[in-house]
């Protein structure tokens, strides 16, 4: 699914169904980690948590490289997670922006859940040659999951909603990548930016019917 298809904005529109509360945290009041450090040399070791996800196979043609079980997402301090986050895979910022979101720091998880989706995306069109059944099965499962009730939530302010996609597109343009190395991506880094982008004018094209749409479905507005 494009960024900016009108499937991909339809799938998020179908994706909202029930209703969810509010959150403690403005637009503005999302913390970004410091920007002024170099990429990644090289790809670190996909985390073991994301290989016991269905990630058993060879990564980037190494069958011995052992995983990395450095970081436990699910366990960190939710701001020391923040602090790290440009150095881990995708996978994390799903689990940073769920984890957020149960805290009801619910305008944060928007924004870390569009930019681990757009790093997800670079990573997954970056490298081809991943079994369907490693890291694009697990990136599927967390969007289906995840990203159900954060998009439900965040279609109750579709100005707020493009906002934040907006900012985090911007971060993923000025922050460095510290699990693997930008330059080697840069075909697909721009690909999912311009699709990022369009998702963003169609979110700003016409709220008002993604306010009625939410509506005929029983969903809040805000």
């Amino acid at each position: 699914m494009r960024f900016g298809s009108a499937a991909a904005l339809a799938a998020l529109l179908a994706g909202c169904s029930g209703a969810t509360g509010g959150n403690n945290a403005t637009a503005a009041n999302v913390t970004a980690p410091a920007t002024n450090q170099a990429d990644a040399a090289r790809q670190r070791p996909v985390p073991c948590s994301v290989e016991r996800h269905g990630m058993g196979a060879v990564i980037n043609g190494s069958a011995d490289a052992a995983c990395d079980n450095s970081v436990d997402p699910q366990a960190m301090a939710l701001d020391g997670l923040i602090r790290i986050i440009p150095d881990q895979h995708p996978a994390f910022y799903y689990i940073l922006a769920k984890r957020l979101f149960d805290a009801n720091r619910r305008d944060e998880a928007v924004f870390w859940f569009y930019a681990g989706q757009l790093r997800y995306r670079i990573r997954l069109a970056c490298h081809p040659e991943l079994r369907p059944d490693t890291e694009p099965a697990l990136y599927a499962s967390l969007h289906a999951t995840i990203g159900r009730e954060i998009n439900e939530y965040a279609g109750g302010d579709p100005a707020a909603w493009a906002a934040a996609v907006e900012r985090a597109r911007a971060w993923d343009a000025e922050t460095r990548n510290g699990f693997e190395p930008k330059a080697p991506c840069a075909t697909a880094i721009a690909q999912q930016r311009e699709g990022m982008g369009q998702l963003i004018a169609q979110l700003r094209a016409d709220p008002d019917a993604i306010r009625r749409e939410r509506a005929a479905r029983g969903l809040p507005n805000r």
